[in-house]
């Protein structure tokens, strides 16, 4: 049974978790990151990006896209599989110049109805897809859920692989090197001494 997205210019909503995913339901949309404050606790400072169009979402900074699905697998486990997309401002800790971050995270969630029924076994680190158990309810904060997932993909310390600014001296370092040495006047007042 296919359903068509609903599609939100907004966070996504509170949802009763387990017939979200029973129905197979989806919800999909785009918002302005500041509507995100956790997330922005210690960010530099984001732009404000506006959504008129889904399809160029989120190609600059301040925008947040996101598509959340419901599902149940054969053996009958509720899930939820979120995709989350964002170009996040960050200041890199080497140039403390601005550094734009690419996010772009699928993950997928097992509901389980109560703490107790959490897994107690380490997850494989080497099983990329497996999912993770989180407690559903039927009060369900699916933009709580996101920006956790947003959060996660912030690095604690931040660095760009190579700052503008070195790149232009290892540049200018390359042309330099690169260029003929002139003669030493040293060398040439040796030339003039043998001369003699």
């Amino acid at each position: 049974m296919s359903v068509d997205p609903v599609f939100r210019l907004s966070v996504p909503p509170v949802v009763d978790a387990f017939d979200f995913a029973r129905r197979g339901q989806v919800v999909e949309g785009a918002f302005s990151i500041h509507r995100l404050q956790r997330l922005l606790e210690g960010l530099a400072e984001q732009p404000l990006g506006e959504v008129t169009e889904l399809s160029t979402a989120p190609a600059s900074p301040g925008v947040v896209r996101y598509v959340i699905q419901g599902r149940r697998t054969k053996d009958d486990k509720s899930q939820l599989v979120m995709r989350v997309q964002a170009n996040l401002v960050l200041e890199c800790q080497r140039c403390l110049g601005p550094l734009i971050l690419p996010i772009d995270r699928t993950t997928i969630f097992e509901l389980v109805r109560r703490e107790s029924d959490l897994s107690d076994d380490e997850p494989d680190e080497d099983d990329f897809d497996a999912p993770e158990q989180i407690v559903g309810s039927p009060k369900f904060d699916l933009a709580e859920l996101l920006e956790d997932e947003l959060i996660l993909e912030v690095p604690y310390v931040p660095r760009h692989m190579q700052c503008p600014d070195t790149a232009d001296l290892d540049a200018q370092a390359d042309e330099v090197a690169g260029r003929e040495e002139p003669p030493s006047p040293f060398a040439v007042l040796g030339q003039l001494k043998k001369g003699k």
